[in-house]
């Protein structure tokens, strides 16, 4: 028994590299010029859930490289790899909701998408979540849960997090 969990592991180990080595091929493809093996590349990557091919698909319908543009595509891209944990991501489909950017404005949608992101420790993502609570952009105003994320932003880098939650402290609110 010992050993089929082994061998199960070694399996796991070399299906997670090859499919970081198909990602490899692909930048590398990229950028030789080759953009539509890359394009090839990141699809069959990305229907293996690899995160980071999901967000070159994303990108390349989103900029119409080696495809035509089409947000749609791209956003259905950039959701698949949001749900597989790409902060990133996440946060571009947020920045669309609140925009109203190839989707229909919606603010709701743009906080939840704000707050995967910051959950994958995207600093802008909290600074965004932290601003909607402020204001009480597509939830109620909350400057308890504002400064929370404000904090959360501080400390990942972001100066004016760091502003606003000394702000907040001074207003008293805990």
């Amino acid at each position: 028994m010992k050993i089929f969990k082994i061998i199960a592991l070694l399996l796991l180990l070399l299906s997670v590299n090859v499919s970081a080595v198909s990602v490899e091929e692909g930048i590398a493809a990229s950028n030789s010029g080759d953009k539509k093996k890359a394009f090839e590349i990141f699809d069959a990557a990305c229907q293996e859930d690899n995160q980071l091919a999901c967000k070159y698909m994303a990108e390349a319908y989103n900029q119409g490289i080696t495809v035509k543009i089409d947000v749609s595509k791209a956003l259905e891209y950039y959701t698949k790899s949001c749900d597989l944990g790409l902060g990133k991501s996440c946060l571009f489909i947020a920045n669309s909701y609140n925009k109203g950017t190839g989707i229909e404005k919606n603010y709701v949608k743009a906080l939840e998408f704000y707050g995967k992101a910051c959950d994958n420790s995207v600093a802008k993502a909290c600074q965004h979540y932290a601003f909607c609570y402020e204001i009480g952009r597509g939830v109620k105003r909350d400057r308890t849960v504002s400064k929370k994320y404000y904090k959360k932003a501080c400390e990942l880098g972001i100066d004016d997090g760091c502003f606003y939650v000394k702000q907040l402290t001074e207003m008293g609110v805990k």
